[in-house]
């Protein structure tokens, strides 16, 4: 059987260099290309140009010709949130299948854009999320099993235990806005969006129901990076969905001394017979010896969150060995790829689609608007001519 050949959109200091690494150990894939626009940000163009040559692959500074070549079936998206909505209908136009990268993309607009054109295109595409991680899908099973009786509520917590913490101004509060345009920052990223996709992704999976309205506040607890670029590094949202089931999360980014391990992933279900909680980190062994305790790095001045994998290779981190998972701490992005492959291969629909993936943008630009507003959103949210 031939490969599947991938072309990589989006390069260094991206969720590619993740993406990329697992799709080369894939038996059924190999890499053909890096790309991305024309007019990318000439800094865009030099890391891509880094990743292309990581893999020794030829990197191409036009995706509508990269996407022309007949040896790409797949196209590994990871092209800036703002340019998302464009580059992902591209790709869907081209008859090509797309792993998507996470959040979907920056606006509902957008995201109404990319639906329609992976539905008109009919190409498997599927977004990166947690869906297939252990965890999840043992409270999935619990669900089904109806062992917890009829689903009333539901809370997810993810937090990232890096970056330097204790740099934020105490006496800031931030002051949220109700649109946001510009994701892309070299020093933080807007974590409630960025890193709250997961659970809700999880919890519009695991439910099965849509939101109804939102309720949110964010906030800029611990670091100076995240204030300086006017971006929340915590929120927490709180939602009704259909059905009358109450769903939550908090979602962020709390430093490295802040959890023994990579941070808190947590689902919490509640019915009406039973009550039943999953955590990323059990079953697991805790190691008590007389290994130097864990010791936050120097602040890198290219990536001070440590967002990024080539930051652990440039610049090694100590590592954390007072918990230690039974699972042996598995990469769910390898099982990720692995059933889209299988989709493709098996014409079978992904577990998130680019349809699933729309509804937590919507949640999160709805969430904006709450924080700032410091009230209650009911959705659908209107939709603004671009």
């Amino acid at each position: 059987m031939s490969k599947l050949g991938v072309l990589l959109i989006g390069g260094k200091r991206s969720h590619q260099e993740s993406h990329a690494a697992v799709f080369t150990e894939h038996p059924r894939c190999r890499l053909v290309a890096v790309a991305d626009e024309t007019d990318a940000p000439q800094i865009r163009h030099e890391l891509n140009q880094e990743l292309a040559d990581d893999h020794s692959i030829p990197y191409i500074r036009d995706i509508d010709e990269a996407l022309a070549r007949s040896d790409v079936h797949i196209v590994s998206m990871c092209a800036r949130i703002e340019r998302r909505g464009v580059v992902a209908v591209k790709c869907a136009e081209a008859g090509k299948h797309v792993y998507l990268d996470k959040p979907l993309c920056g606006s509902v607009q957008a995201a109404d854009t990319i639906v329609e054109a992976m539905d008109k295109a009919g190409v498997v595409n599927q977004m990166y999320c947690t869906v297939h991680a252990g965890w999840v899908q043992r409270a999935k099973y619990t669900i089904d099993s109806g062992a917890l009786g009829t689903l009333r509520a539901i809370h997810c917590e993810e937090l990232f235990a890096k970056g330097p913490p204790g740099t934020a101004p105490k006496d800031v509060v931030r002051q949220e806005k109700e649109r946001h345009t510009d994701f892309t920052f070299p020093e933080s990223k807007r974590e409630m969006f960025d890193v709250g996709v997961y659970p809700l992704t999880a919890i519009h999976w695991l439910t099965g129901r849509k939101a109804e309205s939102v309720t949110a506040l964010t906030g800029n607890y611990f670091f100076a990076e995240h204030v300086e670029n006017d971006t929340e590094d915590f929120g927490a949202i709180s939602m009704q969905l259909e059905g009358g089931i109450s769903a939550s999360i908090i979602a962020g980014r709390f430093g490295y001394m802040s959890h023994p391990g990579g941070g808190v992933q947590r689902i919490v279900l509640v019915g009406d017979r039973a009550t039943a909680t999953f955590d990323a980190s059990r079953p697991r062994v805790e190691v008590y010896n007389t290994d130097p305790s864990f010791m936050q790095p120097e602040r890198d001045e290219f990536d001070p969150m440590r967002m990024w994998g080539s930051t652990d290779e440039r610049v090694p981190m100590m590592p954390r060995n007072r918990w230690r998972r039974l699972d042996g701490g598995r990469d769910v992005m390898i099982d990720d790829i692995a059933a889209f492959i299988d989709c493709i291969e098996n014409d079978d629909r992904p577990l998130i689609t680019a349809r699933e993936a729309a509804q937590p943008v919507e949640i999160l630009m709805a969430a904006f608007m709450s924080a700032a507003r410091n009230e209650e959103v009911q959705l659908p949210i209107p939709r603004i001519p671009t």
